[in-house]
């Protein structure tokens, strides 16, 4: 790796370290990470005009090398790699660190539609758990419940009145253990609306056992939210990205079956806060009922 880094890159880094994400060296006290890029090639391009855009706004994120091809990825061994520079690395991240990169910069883009997505992937789990359910059966018992809170989700943001929201620079998925790393990284970086990466990360921060309460009231007294975003706040809390992720993990052998156990121990936990919020809104919000939550 040490002499595709001198080829490519025209640097020459004494030692160099390798972790679960990748290899990283430092050169004057500038830290380097080089690591696979495992999207679409395609899609490369519009990742670093995004992440340009975003430098350009005095919003910090990795800033991608390019080689001395001016090319953003990199052939090695016939892998694609990108190299950044990482200013910010291991500090774990708060609610606070993603409010402050969420609310820096909207952007005109195509506003997503989730409720789409999400039937899809709904559409797609139901026919893959018909085909490989019989090997699983923890799932196989368990998922109709999680298909539900699905529809539930899907069924709240089809009942609301599409209203103009501002689009921001969000994250493919945002953990409660991630570090600055995962934050600025521009690799993980989508447009959404804002209350997408909160909303993940508090349900990862339940799910690996931790206490939410704090975080969710100093969010839901401190931000600025529209109708419309307080809906798909509670939405997005609802549909169970943390199951089917794991759903999906689980299936391609990556995990054991008993790892969704501990999700599904806290069903009854993680529906109180649901309801709790439920409430909550139902005294300043106008509220269709939702039978399961009343």
């Amino acid at each position: 790796m040490k002499n595709a880094i001198n080829y490519y890159y025209n640097l020459y880094p004494n030692d160099i370290h390798q972790n679960e994400k990748g290899y990283y060296f430092i050169i004057n006290q500038t830290r380097y990470f080089l690591t696979k890029y495992s999207d679409d090639p395609k899609n490369i391009q519009t990742i670093y005009e995004n992440h340009m855009y975003l430098l350009n706004q005095n919003i910090y994120v990795h800033p991608i090398v390019l080689n001395n091809q001016n090319q953003i990825l990199t052939y090695i061994n016939n892998e694609p790699y990108i190299l950044m520079i990482t200013l910010y690395y291991q500090n774990k991240i708060t609610v606070n660190d993603i409010m402050y990169f969420n609310s820096e910069i909207n952007t005109i883009a195509k506003s997503p539609n989730w409720a789409e997505l999400w039937s899809q992937k709904n559409d797609y789990l139901e026919y893959q758990i018909s085909q490989l359910g019989q090997k699983h059966p923890i799932i196989r018992e368990s998922f109709s419940y999680y298909i539900g809170l699905g529809e539930t989700a899907i069924e709240l943001v089809n009942s609301l009145e599409k209203t103009n929201v501002g689009l921001v620079y969000s994250h493919r998925r945002i953990n409660s253990n991630d570090t600055q790393y995962e934050l600025y990284n521009p690799l993980n970086i989508v447009i959404d609306y804002k209350v997408r990466d909160i909303a993940e990360y508090l349900k990862n921060k339940f799910f690996n056992g931790e206490d939410i309460t704090q975080d969710l009231t100093n969010y839901l007294n401190n931000v600025r939210l529209s109708t419309y975003e307080y809906y798909l706040f509670l939405a997005r809390l609802i549909y169970p990205t943390y199951y089917f992720d794991l759903y999906e993990e689980i299936i391609t052998d990556r995990k054991d079956d008993e790892e969704i156990e501990k999700i599904i121990s806290k069903v009854d936990d993680f529906e109180n806060i649901i309801k709790r919020i439920y409430h909550y809104y139902k005294t300043f919000l106008p509220m269709n009922k939702i039978d399961w939550l009343d």
